[in-house]
């Protein structure tokens, strides 16, 4: 199999849990020691510090106007610069670590017409912070302004906030598989997705880099508090674990060096093998729906061998769809 000149780290398991036989122990072991230390808990603190200290109070929202949304886009666009943008200049400009780590050994591109601008960080950090942080911004306030009416009932006690808090990591799992699964339907993916799909070799301002009209799909996780219930504290965690979470995971470093012999955690390898190979890998590894619909790349020989065979079924399945043009009856 070749691959992109960069690192390969090896391929990977499901969690515990949907490892055969399953083991609760090690699922626990896994959440606790993998999934939420640190990345997921960094979320978590990076939204109750948003929300505590910048944004305003829910009463802000009994009437909603325009001022508002600007208010909590500002907030977005001031939150993504110093993250995102910290990460871009420290991985990308910088190059702290040069290519130690890097899934691809090519840097992100310039002078290229695929790109808005013909550059693809400025590519990127237009559409995020533009598009991205404004549809944010917008669905918060929409939500805000129903719990600020009495509309939607909310969570008082400090643990039923802190269970639905954590509960969002898998409803967004299903959100996101489902969403993504859509927009690589044609002609969805023609119209929104192709853009967020140049990004072949991506960088943290990749992440969210999309089509407003994909914007529209992928923040809506707020409104599953419609149903569910929620607090306005969990609908900007929804909102900025959807807007920064992304910046590692597309950073284009499996793992970030620290200090001499020291790294961590970095990457998403299971989504940079999507933007690879494009239909594999729709969904988060927390939620294997990849593997219970057959799209699932563990980065191995062998799943790459099997995607292949899936592309090769299909291409033949296409032609053999097709009219033979040649056996016809002159009339």
């Amino acid at each position: 199999m070749q691959r992109p000149r960069g690192y390969d780290p090896q391929p990977f398991d499901l969690p515990p849990i949907f490892q055969s036989p399953p083991k609760p122990v090690a699922m626990l072991r896994w959440i606790v020691t993998e999934f939420m230390w640190p990345q997921s808990l960094l979320w978590i603190g990076l939204a109750a510090a948003t929300y505590h200290l910048v944004t305003p109070g829910l009463d802000r929202f009994a009437s909603l106007g325009v001022d508002d949304i600007a208010i909590l886009w500002a907030r977005n666009v001031g939150l993504m610069l110093l993250l995102i943008g910290g990460q871009h200049w420290w991985l990308h400009m910088r190059k702290a670590q040069g290519t130690q780590f890097k899934y691809e050994g090519r840097w992100l591109a310039k002078g290229r017409k695929s790109f808005t601008f013909d550059d693809q960080t400025r590519d990127n950090m237009f559409w995020t912070l533009v598009s991205g942080g404004l549809v944010a911004a917008f669905y918060e306030a929409i939500m805000f302004r129903l719990y600020a009416g009495g509309a939607l009932p909310q969570l008082d006690a400090l643990w039923a906030i802190g269970a639905m808090t954590f509960a969002v990591f898998w409803i967004e799992g299903v959100h996101f598989y489902l969403n993504h699964r859509l927009l690589h339907l044609d002609p969805l993916y023609g119209w929104f997705h192709a853009l967020h799909h140049r990004n072949v070799n991506t960088g943290p301002w990749s992440g969210i880099s999309m089509h407003p009209g994909e914007h529209l799909l992928y923040f809506s996780l707020p409104f599953v508090f419609l149903l569910l219930p929620g607090s306005p504290f969990i609908i900007t965690f929804c909102c900025v674990y959807l807007m920064i979470s992304p910046s590692p995971s597309h950073s284009g470093f499996d793992r970030f060096v620290v200090s001499e012999g020291t790294n961590v955690h970095g990457g998403d390898y299971f989504h940079n093998l999507h933007h690879r190979y494009f239909e594999v890998n729709y969904g988060m590894l927390l939620v294997p729906l990849d593997k219970w619909f057959g799209t699932l790349h563990d980065g191995s020989l062998e799943a790459h061998e099997r995607m292949k065979d899936r592309r090769r079924a299909s291409v033949h399945a296409a032609d053999s769809a097709m009219p033979d043009t040649n056996d016809r009856t002159t009339p």
